[in-house]
C-alpha cells in the first residue's frame, strides 16, 4: 500500500510538471485592428518634436505602422529598427510610408536616431495610450509584475512573451510587437505578429507573403528535363529572431504541367521540402494558386501547374541567446531542401524527380549597442 502511495505521488508530480511546461497561449492574430477595419488615429511627437498622425506618415498608397518595445534596451527592436531603415528607400518607392511607435521617451529616440542614422519617423507614446487604443498593450509583463508573478503559467508566459529572464519594470507599458499596413483611408490591408517576443519579420519577408518578393536577392537556377527552378532567400542576410523567406520559382517546360496540392491521392503532387537544420524553424511552405487541368482520355479535371509558380515557406532563425553565442563568428547559414514531383504532358507521365536545393543567407549580429543619452550640463 505504501509503495502504491509513493507511485500515485509520483505519477502526480510528473503530470504536474508536464503541466507547468505546457504555455497558455495567447493569440497574438486577434489582438488590435482586424484586417478591414480602421486603425485608430494618434498624435505623437517623433524623435525631433514634430507632431505626426497617422495621415501625415501616409505615403501616396498607405503606411506601414510598426508597433516595437524599446529602442532603449530591446536588442531584437534595435536590430529591427535598422533594417526597416534599410528598406526605407523601398517602401517609399512602393509607396508607403513607415512609422514606428514604442512607448519610448522623445530624448530615447532622438539619441538612438543619431547614433544609427534612423531617418523615418520614431513616435514616443509615452504612457502607452496609443498602444492601449490599438489593443496590443503586452498584459503579460503586467502580470508578471503583479501579485501572481510567481504562478507557474505567468512564469512560462513571461519567458515566451516578454523576457527569459524574467519581467521587470521597464517592461510595464510595452506592445506585443506588430506590423499593420493600411491603406490611405487607415483600413488595415495586411499584419504581421508573432508568438515570440524574440521574433521580428524582415520587410522583404512581408514583400514576399503579399506577393511582391524582392528580386534583387540574387538567385540560383537549376534545370531540369521539364522544368526550370531559381531559388532565393528573401533576405540577402539576416539576424537571430528574424522571419525570412526561401523561394522556389519554378517554371515547366512547353506542354508540360505538374500536379498541385488539392489533386487526388494517386497523382504524385510537387512538394517542396527543407532538411532539419540547427537553430531554424520552418513555417509550412506557401503553394501559388493552380489551375484545372482536363484530361480528356480519362475525362478528369486536376488541379496543376503548367505556367510559371512560386514555392515560398518562411523560416524564423532562433533568437534565444545560446543560439547567438553558438553562431557567434560564423558569416553565412545554408539551409537545405528539395523538390520533389512528376511531370507529365498530354501522352505521358515522366519519372518522379527528386530535385536538391539550398538557401544561403548571411548572418549579421543584432544590434546590442546601449543607447546613450548625451550628458547633461
Amino acid at each position: 500500500m505504501k509503495r502504491s502511495t509513493s507511485l500515485w505521488i509520483l505519477i502526480a508530480s510528473l503530470a504536474s510538471a508536464a503541466s507547468a511546461q505546457e504555455v497558455r497561449r495567447i493569440d497574438v492574430s486577434k489582438l488590435g485592428p482586424q484586417v478591414g477595419t480602421t486603425v485608430p488615429d494618434f498624435n505623437l511627437a517623433d524623435q525631433y518634436g514634430r507632431k505626426r498622425t497617422l495621415q501625415s506618415v501616409m505615403g501616396p498608397k498607405g503606411a506601414m505602422i510598426v508597433f516595437y518595445r524599446s529602442a532603449d534596451w530591446c536588442p531584437y527592436c534595435k536590430t529591427q529598427l535598422l533594417e526597416l531603415q534599410s528598406q526605407y528607400d523601398t517602401l517609399r518607392n512602393d509607396g508607403l510610408g513607415l512609422v514606428g511607435i514604442s512607448y519610448d521617451s522623445q530624448e530615447i529616440l532622438s539619441t538612438f536616431s543619431q547614433q544609427h542614422g534612423i531617418t523615418f519617423p520614431l513616435l514616443t507614446d509615452v504612457g502607452s495610450e496609443t498602444i492601449k487604443r490599438y489593443g496590443i498593450l503586452n498584459t503579460v509583463a503586467e502580470e508578471g509584475l503583479g501579485p501572481n508573478g510567481k504562478d507557474a503559467d505567468v512564469i512560462a508566459q513571461v519567458k515566451l512573451y516578454v523576457s527569459a529572464n524574467g519581467a521587470n519594470e521597464r517592461q510595464r507599458g510595452i506592445p506585443f510587437p506588430g506590423t499593420f499596413i493600411v491603406d490611405r483611408r487607415g483600413r488595415v490591408k495586411a499584419r504581421f505578429f508573432e508568438d515570440s517576443y524574440t521574433v521580428r519579420n524582415t520587410v522583404s519577408n512581408i514583400r514576399v507573403r503579399l506577393n511582391d518578393p524582392n528580386t534583387s536577392v540574387p538567385g540560383t537556377r537549376i534545370a531540369s528535363q521539364q522544368l526550370d527552378v531559381v531559388t532565393y532567400p528573401s533576405d540577402t542576410a539576416i539576424a537571430a529572431g528574424n522571419r525570412f523567406s526561401i523561394v522556389a520559382e519554378i517554371t515547366p517546360h512547353k506542354g508540360v504541367h505538374v500536379y498541385a496540392p488539392g489533386a487526388a491521392n494517386d497523382y504524385k503532387v510537387i512538394e517542396l521540402k527543407v532538411l532539419p537544420t540547427q537553430y531554424i524553424r520552418t513555417m509550412a511552405p506557401v503553394y501559388a494558386p493552380s489551375e484545372i487541368y482536363f484530361f480528356k482520355p480519362l475525362n478528369e479535371r486536376v488541379p496543376v501547374y503548367q505556367k510559371a509558380f512560386t514555392i515560398s515557406q518562411d523560416i524564423v532563425l532562433d533568437g534565444q541567446a545560446s543560439t547567438r553565442t553558438a553562431l557567434n563568428g560564423q558569416t553565412s547559414l545554408t539551409i537545405g531542401g528539395a523538390l520533389t514531383y512528376q511531370a507529365c504532358d498530354d501522352r505521358l507521365c515522366f519519372d518522379p524527380v527528386t530535385l536538391p536545393l539550398s538557401w544561403t543567407v548571411g548572418l549579421k549580429p543584432i544590434v546590442t549597442q546601449a543607447t546613450v543619452r548625451p550628458a547633461t550640463k
